[in-house]
């Protein structure tokens, strides 16, 4: 496919911001421009895998808009899917001997600052290989206590536990030097070289579940990674493309213990899986019932249909 607008490889610096994209071209659209109003001269890195030309024509829209202050290249994903989108414009980075690329989602709209604070603190603190933003709205987890007794959750945050269960690590408050494990994939920026020895996991399809502290993790068991407090977002996490609560819970389960099985030497545990998975389900439909809460109550049906489909293929 063509590029809409692309800038002279001449002119792109030292960091690229990358946007993998399906279908959802009003979030890509809010995303683009909340780029272009913080950071006029970042180049943006669109990887389209649309089913339609809305995404396409939303990107020619832009570049009218915005004239030549707006440094945007399209390009249509070669193999659709989260993980080999993001590949793909690594790939495009490396050729271009970019340095750094910053991943936001579509739905990620960066405050002022953004990525000065996050390539600044690249240039003066070596021993970081990733940086992820401060997420402003990301929502508190309740009930922290039961949640760590199965397994679900840490006090650490940032962490991965040996259950295969993800802790966010980017919440308001987080600090420069604390050690965290992975960074959310609306939020997270990389050092090329990070890419030498690993690559996101092209075997996931569509959405890629996980796929974020997948590579993260096993980036972290290698390198430094962590958060920047001056650089603040907001994930507006639209349900577009998405899938429902049920099918998600269900493909969180399945997808996790296929993850705690490939890594047990880096200290998951197929027991911890288990126990997670067992209270995954009781405290969601413990909420749904005695909450009314119809949203909880299909996440539990998700939860056992997981595990069903997970015993059947032992």
């Amino acid at each position: 496919m063509p590029i809409v607008n692309q800038s002279s490889h001449a002119r792109w610096p030292y960091g690229v911001v990358a946007i993998c994209t399906k279908d959802r071209p009003d979030e890509l659209e809010m995303s683009c421009s909340a780029v272009h109003a913080t950071s006029p001269q970042a180049p943006i890195l669109v990887i389209d895998a649309s089913t339609t030309e809305a995404t396409r024509n939303l990107c020619e829209s832009l570049t009218r808009r915005y004239e030549s202050s707006l440094h945007l290249t399209y390009r249509r994903a070669h193999r659709p899917g989260l993980t080999r989108q993001r590949n793909e414009a690594v790939g495009i980075c490396r050729e271009l001997g970019v340095e750094i690329i910053h991943f936001i989602d579509d739905d990620t709209e960066v405050s002022a600052g953004y990525f000065d604070a996050i390539e600044h603190r690249f240039r003066q603190d070596p021993t970081v290989i990733g940086l992820g933003g401060v997420i402003v709205n990301q929502p508190r987890v309740d009930y922290v206590t039961v949640k760590s007794f199965f397994l679900l959750w840490s006090r650490r945050q940032g962490s991965v536990l040996k259950s295969g269960r993800n802790v966010m690590g980017q919440y308001p408050g987080a600090q420069a030097n604390d050690h965290v494990d992975w960074l959310s994939g609306c939020s997270m920026s990389y050092r090329m070289t990070a890419f030498d020895d690993l690559m996101f996991d092209g075997r996931l399809a569509g959405y890629s579940l996980g796929e974020d502290y997948d590579f993260g993790f096993r980036l972290s068991r290698m390198h430094r990674l962590a958060v920047e407090p001056s650089a603040t977002c907001v994930h507006h996490m639209t349900p577009v493309m998405r899938g429902s609560a049920r099918v998600h819970a269900c493909e969180r389960t399945k997808e996790t213990h296929r993850w705690v099985n490939e890594h047990r030497e880096l200290g998951m545990s197929r027991t911890a899986f288990w126990w997670s998975a067992f209270g995954d389900f009781l405290l969601r439909m413990g909420y749904g019932v005695f909450r009314r809460d119809t949203k909880s109550v299909q996440e539990a049906f998700g939860v056992v249909e997981g595990v069903v489909a997970i015993a059947r293929n032992l």
